[in-house]
């Protein structure tokens, strides 16, 4: 299975990659929403979709737009930020952007997400 990550943070978008490689999940990390679509449609078996809320290259709207939601989609989305930005979560659970949590669990929670992966 695959992780696709959306983000723009250099420092953690390492973090993850020494993460999925350890766990021999496929990670891909996509800074547009073509990169997005691209990536959705090489992976068609599915895997898990991590958006960080803070560092995200592109709108959450866009994002939502692109993501195949719906009972029948073998992806699974995580969204994640700073338990400071509040409002940044609400907004992603307003567009029901997945299982939205702070960065503090999604690190926590990393290791066995991407593990079920690999």
């Amino acid at each position: 299975m695959n992780a696709i990550l959306i983000s723009r943070d250099l420092l953690f978008i390492t973090k993850i990659k020494e993460t999925a490689m350890t766990s021999g999940a496929r990670l891909t990390v996509v800074k547009s929403a073509e990169a997005l679509g691209e990536a959705l449609t090489a992976n068609p078996s599915g895997g898990v979709v991590m958006i960080d809320l803070e560092k995200c290259p592109m709108p959450l709207e866009t994002i939502r737009g692109a993501l195949p939601l719906g009972g029948d989609s073998q992806w699974r989305i995580c969204s994640f930020f700073s338990h400071v930005h509040l409002e940044t979560a609400e907004s992603a659970r307003q567009l029901a952007l997945g299982d939205v949590m702070p960065r503090s669990r999604f690190v926590s929670i990393l290791p066995n997400l991407l593990s079920s992966l690999g």
